[in-house]
């Protein structure tokens, strides 16, 4: 008997061995509703089992023992529980796709309900829905395809929910819905005219198990895009460090330079805080914003740093500029510590030049910071020569905002700072366009 379960059933219990291995496997995940996969997962099997029973009574294979008479009446409790059960399936995958949340979620067991209502006649003798006949023959009743139309219409709720519920999901993630409910309808129009026998089981255990994979996928979307969301906070995050170790550093050196004007020549020193100031002003906004600025911005606290530091009579220090293009945005203060890099650490107090250029290539924006002095930090310093925070610090935000590469040329004639900005590398964030 067993044996005859397994091989009339074989196709069904396939599909539901692997669902249930999958909803197994993904039980520490939050897939919604797990909890009722399983009692679909029941029901499959329970109705496998009654319409086993059915075939046996039918047939009268391995019921051999028992009179025609308890065969039909076997045959029709059995077939009753089979036909009632039927339509709870799709609407437990209903209920998985129904938010708690919705009132009129207890509504959608009407259509069950009637269709439990109507076989349960056929307890009775009563041939509504149908009746077995004295010589153990089917025959439908009036209301007999009921069973059917409460199935297609879960189908279609379940569609329609679905789309409505998940509808930032693309065409192609909707099609497995819309594959279940073209597989049920036309599977139902078979059964019922019976040029398909036996096939409803196994087609409602692939679409429970179409169903299942669904969810999961988009369970497993949302999840990516949570992580995505996550990681761009935590990126924001470092941005933000990054910007604050910079942000400081340049204070503290355009305050040691008017702190040390100001013992030599206070007029000169207030000509430099009112510069400073106007610079703090127009700039401390762009420290704590993503967006990206244009070069001539860029440039302009470049030369307001140059100027400070120009100011300090002791250091002689030329720039020149050869900007032949200029056309194209980069992040806040990634130009102004290379140049700052270039004064402290490669021109010597003796003096030195620091030209400023750039030019435009088929696929990205150069910009180079030379210096031709040879100035070294101290044998006691354990950061490497032009390495210091703010250089690091650039690099990272060049990568983080625009996918810019920052490279050095270090030989004994000076240094060559090459900032790379790629004309397709501006991430999405970054779009907008400055306003100062």
């Amino acid at each position: 008997m067993l044996t005859a379960y397994l091989t009339s059933n074989y196709i069904t219990l396939m599909i539901i061995s692997l669902l249930v291995v999958i909803v197994m496997i993904n039980r520490k995940n939050s897939i919604p509703a797990t909890e009722l996969f399983y009692v679909m997962i029941a029901l499959l099997t329970a109705i496998t089992l009654l319409d086993t029973v059915g075939g046996f009574c039918e047939n009268g294979e391995y019921l051999t023992g028992m009179g025609l008479e308890w065969r039909v009446r076997l045959r029709t409790i059995v077939n009753t529980l089979s036909y009632i059960l039927r339509p709870f399936v799709i609407m437990t995958e209903v209920m998985v796709i129904i938010p708690k949340e919705v009132k009129l979620k207890p509504l959608t067991a009407i259509p069950a309900l009637m269709n439990m209502i109507i076989y349960s006649t056929a307890f009775s003798g009563s041939g509504i829905a149908f009746i077995i006949t004295d010589d153990n023959h089917f025959s439908r009743g009036p209301l007999g395809s009921f069973v059917f139309i409460a199935q297609l219409f879960y189908v279609i709720v379940l569609t329609v929910i679905s789309v409505k519920y998940f509808n930032e999901s693309s065409t192609e993630k909707n099609a497995i819905v819309i594959l279940i409910i073209l597989q049920s309808i036309l599977t139902s129009l078979l059964e019922y005219e019976g040029t398909v026998v036996e096939a409803a089981n196994a087609v409602t255990a692939l679409a429970v198990l179409e169903y299942y994979i669904y969810l999961s996928y988009i369970y497993q979307q949302k999840m990516r895009e949570a992580i995505a969301v996550k990681d761009l906070a935590i990126e924001k995050d470092r941005l933000l460090i990054f910007r604050n170790q910079i942000q400081p550093h340049f204070i503290y050196n355009s305050l040691s330079i008017i702190r040390s004007l100001a013992k030599r020549d206070s007029g000169r020193a207030v000509s430099c805080i009112d510069s400073f100031s106007d610079y703090l002003k127009a700039h401390i906004g762009a420290l704590d914003t993503e967006d990206l600025i244009p070069l001539e911005k860029e440039l302009e606290n470049v030369r307001v740093y140059l100027d400070l530091v120009r100011a300090d009579k002791t250091r002689k220090l030329d720039v020149v500029y050869d900007i032949k293009s200029a056309d194209f945005m980069l992040p806040s203060l990634s130009l102004e510590p290379v140049v700052e890099n270039a004064v402290n650490h490669g021109i010597s107090r003796e003096g030195g030049v620091i030209t400023v250029s750039s030019l435009e290539t088929e696929d990205a924006y150069l910009i180079t910071v030379t210096d031709n002095g040879t100035a070294r930090n101290s044998p006691s310093d354990d950061m490497p020569y032009h390495m210091g925070v703010g250089i690091e610090n650039t690099r990272k935000r060049l990568m983080m905002q625009c996918r810019g590469t920052l490279e050095m040329d270090m030989r004994e004639s000076g240094t060559t700072v090459t900032v790379t900005i790629p004309k397709n590398g501006r991430s999405e964030q970054n779009e907008g366009t400055y306003s100062g």
